[in-house]
């Protein structure tokens, strides 16, 4: 696994291109790796799975306009998700 991908902070930053198929198939199978490994960062990207599905889902009927949907984009990428151990 390279070193940039070792890394829970670097393979979250990373996990919007994964989700977009926008990495390479050897990039896609370190972050695959790493989720199957690592139950934290698998949660953050079912969690962004099922909401990409409740958007598409809802959404579908009609294509929203360029500009809101760069705000939604913007505001969805900077939503954090904070879970509690016990």
């Amino acid at each position: 696994m390279r070193p940039e991908f070792e890394d829970c902070t670097e393979v979250l930053r990373h996990l919007y291109e994964f989700h977009d198929k926008e990495l390479s198939a050897a990039e896609a199978d370190e972050i695959r790796e790493h989720l199957m490994a690592c139950e934290p960062c698998l949660d953050h990207y079912q969690v962004e799975d099922v909401m990409r599905l409740l958007i598409r889902r809802c959404c579908s009927a009609e294509k929203a306009p360029e500009t809101l949907r760069l705000r939604v984009r913007a505001i969805y990428t900077r939503t954090v998700i904070i879970t509690e151990t016990t």
